[in-house]
């Protein structure tokens, strides 16, 4: 019973925290947005940006933030 409780508040603690890290990314995105992917650097983030907006994939309009977990990392942001 007490290995059963404490791996929920394990597992209850390990989904705050996830929830914590991405919300600020999020929040600055704005509304409308949807993360598409991660990237190891701003310009690769970029050019997938491009590329996908090219192909008509989603709009011309995207955002590539700093992901805030893990720094070097970029979060590429579209609007469909």
């Amino acid at each position: 019973m007490h290995r059963r409780i404490a791996a929920l508040a394990v597992t209850v603690a390990t989904a705050g925290a996830m929830l914590l890290g991405t919300a600020s990314t999020a929040s600055a995105t704005g509304p409308g947005f949807w993360l598409r992917s991660h990237h190891a650097s701003l310009a690769e983030c970029q050019a997938v940006g491009n590329a996908g907006a090219d192909n008509a994939l989603w709009s011309r309009v995207f955002i590539c933030n700093p992901y805030a977990g893990k720094p070097g990392v970029y979060e590429l942001w579209v609007r469909y």
